[in-house]
């Protein structure tokens, strides 16, 4: 398995985008629920549970008080929120501008290596410096964009991701494709590091996407944003909190995990057994709260890349830790259009501590410890 393992990750680079790299040999591995025989278009879960129930507080809280980093609160946007594709190949180690990000996705690109969504909100908090490295777009990511309304920035992407913005000119997103825009000739959007190698090395900011939108999709910038975001309540710690998380994505050999700080009522990050910090300010990530939602995976049939698809659209279980507690949760994303949201038992809308919230997909909530 480790001989897989390091084979896997040597072959990741050439499979990332459709920006000229080499093909990988190497078959995809299904997750433990895939279904080889799904189309590269996965049918929605039906949605079966009564009609969810939210209370949003009174006055959006659109901060963390202790410190002052965005709290997406539905209710408190104007404006399209800002998402940027960060890349997770060790290459890309340490990334910039996570620490900056409202909420991050984590999930599967190809061969068990993940990529970041990160979901800024610069009209709530400055969103300084360079935000990457940039990489790829995928399908699933596109879809859970669309639920934010966002300036949406990538490098290239797969087929069907690319497909999916093109059929959406400005309406739901605002499509920037760097690569795109560096094979005409355009590079006022973006930048390359001389430190690293391609396609490791493209690098973006917030101040360049709002160029960008100004620019050239000013006609685009509004949006309604009034249902985008998650509702938060005044932080309530536990007295004996779950303390440690951990998970992989399909290789136990590529865990990350989060350990509790009750007295911050945090939880910081590690990947690899190792703290994941920041390449601008060399602090660990930290996070108020941490989601683990179960998503159905599987090849895409034919894709000569090893693509995989994701059915992020539907219904499915998730694991919230946030305040040092763990409950039991559903998420449910009706449409393309609809914004995620996570319920409890009793289906009520979940309200998180102000702060920025991590949402790692996988395969199977199985492949998540904690103590």
């Amino acid at each position: 398995m480790r001989r897989w393992f390091s084979i896997s990750l040597l072959l990741i680079v050439t499979a990332c985008s459709t920006t000229g790299t080499p093909t990988a040999t190497v078959p995809a591995q299904p997750s433990p629920t895939a279904t080889l025989a799904a189309s590269p278009t996965l049918a929605p879960t039906a949605t079966t549970q009564p009609s969810p129930t939210s209370v949003p507080t009174a006055t959006p809280i659109s901060s963390d008080p202790r410190t002052g980093r965005p709290a997406m609160a539905r209710g408190t946007l104007t404006q399209r929120p800002y998402i940027t594709m960060i890349d997770n190949f060790p290459a890309a180690y340490p990334q910039t501008g996570l620490d900056q990000a409202a909420v991050v996705f984590e999930a599967l690109a190809e061969y068990g290596v993940t990529r970041y969504m990160a979901v800024f909100t610069p009209e709530l908090a400055e969103v300084a410096g360079d935000l990457g490295p940039v990489r790829s777009a995928r399908l699933y990511f596109v879809q859970w964009a669309m639920g934010f309304r966002a300036v949406y920035t990538h490098a290239g992407g797969s087929p069907e991701g690319l497909e999916r913005l093109a059929a959406d000119p400005n309406d739901l997103v605002i499509d920037i494709d760097l690569v795109s825009l560096e094979s005409r000739q355009i590079f006022d959007y973006s930048r390359r590091s001389l430190q690293r190698e391609a396609p490791h090395n493209l690098y973006t900011s917030a101040a360049q996407i709002a160029q960008y939108v100004d620019d050239r999709a000013s006609d685009s910038a509004e949006a309604d944003v009034n249902d985008v975001g998650f509702l938060f309540e005044p932080e309530a710690p536990v007295a004996e909190p779950v303390s440690t998380i951990d998970y992989f994505f399909i290789y136990p050999e590529d865990p990350a995990g989060w350990r509790y700080d009750p007295a911050t009522n945090e939880y910081a990050r590690l990947r690899r057994g190792a703290a994941h910090v920041d390449a601008v300010s060399g602090a660990q990530l930290t996070f108020k709260s941490v989601v683990t939602m179960e998503v159905f995976e599987a090849p895409i049939i034919g894709d000569d890349k090893g693509r995989i698809d994701q059915q992020v659209i539907g219904e499915g279980r998730a694991l919230v830790f946030a305040n040092g507690s763990l409950q039991e949760a559903t998420w449910r994303k009706d449409s393309e259009s609809a914004p995620l949201r996570f319920y409890d038992q009793s289906n009520a809308e979940i309200m998180f501590p102000a702060g920025p919230i991590w949402i790692a997909a996988m395969p199977s909530l199985d492949n998540v410890s904690y103590q």
